[in-house]
């Protein structure tokens, strides 16, 4: 084993994690003396220009083939001991572990460093149980983490309703942070030519534009924005959507099919770095998650002044407040989502809503979670 130094170990499935959601506890561990490095899967959808990016942080990189949504496969168990010779052959002095799979297989391998000092922190961005979930997430999951919370010194959750449960698992301790932060500023006050930049985008003038952001996923269950503008039935409504399928090509093709079949127009945008700039195009935005452990699209859109139709799920319902920033509804419910939809057609109702839109989302500012960060990283590390 290489001789001890100050070294730190962020584990997480999918390498494009740690470029969105990651930077600032790197350098938050960097500023503390520690050498970071990183064990994922560079191998995926999302993941392009990742090698670059860990070089310029100076973060040491490990391949590591976790998967992000098969526990019981054989890229786990291989994962899994991938991630013990690398425990073998560098001893690191904080583990700081993220998303299940990859989470979980981490706080197993290095549960026996906790002896010697070691540091195992996990942080979830979303319980797989919660109070809309069925029993048998609870049955499979909830355990799992009981018994994966003894091998950890500390618990960071980003919702409400995750730290609560946190704090009945018994553990040495549990944290809340808003979220990882969103540049708040970055989608406030952005001035630019709405019917220019529509135009470039390949939107009419008078389209009422309902906008979704987010990998195209089952969980993400876009499918009920397009039934809910199916049921709507206005000529002048188009379903945007910014954003890539992570886990399956198919995954794009059944949601034009479903917009087919619903006679629903849509636009499909793919990965977009203007973000700031299609909020400002867009007129109603959705987040249609069936689990979401915050959502930070759903923040962004806010910032930007424009209302939401999002489910009443965990995590969005930190933020979200039916009525006034935009509605909740069922994310099985195309009917519920269609009400939403529908109420905000009216231009009014959209402007009311839109400076109480942007304050709502004070409170996740990034400058906020990185204090939040930078106090338990403090508290966990120099304990």
């Amino acid at each position: 084993m290489t001789e001890a130094k100050k070294r730190a170990l962020i584990v997480t499935a999918l390498a494009g994690f740690v470029r969105s959601f990651l930077t600032h506890d790197i350098e938050l561990l960097k500023d503390m003396g520690y050498e970071v490095h990183c064990a994922a899967n560079i191998h995926h959808p999302g993941a392009e220009g990742m090698g670059d990016y860990f070089n310029d942080l100076g973060v040491v990189f490990h391949q590591i083939d976790f998967s992000s949504n098969r526990p019981l496969s054989r890229n786990t168990l291989e994962s899994y001991f991938r991630l013990k010779r690398l425990r073998n052959n560098v001893k690191f002095a904080v583990v700081h572990c993220h998303t299940p799979i990859a989470g979980a297989i981490a706080r197993w391998v290095f549960r026996n460093d906790r002896k010697d000092g070691c540091k195992v922190i996990y942080t979830t961005h979303g319980f797989y149980f919660h109070k809309r979930s069925s029993k048998k997430a609870w049955i499979i999951f909830y355990p799992i983490e009981k018994l994966m919370a003894k091998y950890c010194d500390a618990i960071i959750t980003i919702n409400n309703e995750d730290f609560e449960v946190a704090k009945k698992i018994k553990m040495k301790a549990a944290f809340h942070i808003n979220g990882v932060g969103v540049n708040l500023q970055k989608y406030r006050n952005v001035k630019i030519d709405r019917e220019d930049y529509r135009q470039k985008l390949g939107i009419a003038s008078d389209d009422i534009v309902v906008l979704s952001v987010g990998e195209l996923s089952s969980r993400k269950n876009q499918k009920v924005v397009v039934e809910a503008i199916g049921l709507i039935n206005n000529p002048k409504l188009l379903f945007v959507h910014c954003g890539n399928a992570m886990n399956s090509a198919n995954t794009k093709q059944e949601l034009l099919d479903i917009a087919k079949q619903f006679n629903v127009r849509i636009k499909l945008l793919g990965l977009r770095s203007d973000m700031p700039s299609i909020y400002q195009c867009a007129d109603i935005g959705t987040l249609s998650s069936t689990r979401e452990g915050l959502g930070l699209a759903g923040i962004e859109m806010l910032a930007a002044g424009l209302p939401v139709v999002a489910s009443n799920v965990h995590g969005i319902l930190d933020y979200m407040q039916d009525g006034r920033n935009g509605y909740l509804a069922d994310p099985y419910s195309p009917q519920e989502f269609a009400s939403g939809i529908r109420k905000m057609l009216d231009p009014v109702i959209r402007n009311a809503m839109r400076q109480f839109c942007s304050e709502s989302v004070d409170r996740f500012d990034c400058s906020v979670s990185f204090r939040q960060m930078q106090d338990i990283y403090q508290k966990v590390l120099s304990g």
